[in-house]
């Protein structure tokens, strides 16, 4: 039996708001972004929420941990390292924004791992990332922990030259920027087929009279 136009309508209707707050709480939930460090500077940052407020970190893996060094085939690669952690960053504590430090010896980053292949194969694999840190506040010593994790995929490149694999950037899935956008245009195609749905009904009132 075929289904009018009209009925479909009305059923997306009904489960957009369901998938929009699905979009939203992905939206909002953690995001890692990890880079093999090259020596220049930053390579990890955490987006997330904490306390209901935004908390952004930034900082640094070392060289040897996730670097563009290059890993030799049969060796270890991940596991779990110190992560550096760059100072003053602000902490919504019982409504209150406070300053914090996290020392490099109370902050910890780890994630998958694997021994490289032999074959000499460029490949992807799912791969987790987190981390956890204390902070320390500046005003008065109060300590807080802070952590987060995230799923995705972890690429190797493999250079015949050299005879190492190199990583590349950690992609975290799915993406929540994609997702924002998608439902952002699902709410627009709804609009819009709400109102054809009002013209056409404006229009079949005006025939019948």
């Amino acid at each position: 039996m075929a289904v009018s136009l009209e009925v479909l309508v009305k059923r997306f209707l009904l489960f957009l708001p369901l998938f929009v707050s699905l979009i939203s709480s992905v939206a909002f939930a953690d995001h890692i972004y990890l880079i093999p460090n090259d020596g220049s500077g930053d390579n990890f940052g955490f987006t997330g929420y904490m306390n209901g407020h935004p908390l952004d970190l930034e900082g640094g893996t070392s060289y040897t941990f996730f670097g563009l060094g290059g890993y030799a085939p049969g060796s270890t690669f991940g596991g779990e390292d110190t992560l550096f952690i760059n100072c003053c960053t602000t902490v919504w504590v019982n409504n209150v924004p406070m300053d914090f430090g996290f020392p490099a010896s109370m902050s910890v980053i780890f994630m998958s791992s694997l021994t490289l292949p032999a074959n000499g194969k460029s490949f992807t694999v799912p791969w987790q990332i987190g981390f956890s840190a204390t902070g320390v506040s500046f005003d008065n010593g109060q300590t807080i922990q802070v952590g987060g994790h995230a799923s995705g995929t972890l690429s190797f490149y493999y250079i015949p030259e050299t005879g190492l694999y190199y990583p590349g950037a950690f992609a975290q899935t799915p993406e929540p920027g994609t997702l924002v956008l998608l439902g952002t245009g699902l709410i627009g195609v709804a609009g819009m087929a709400k109102r054809k749905l009002k013209d056409d009904r404006t229009a079949s009132v005006e025939t019948a009279q």
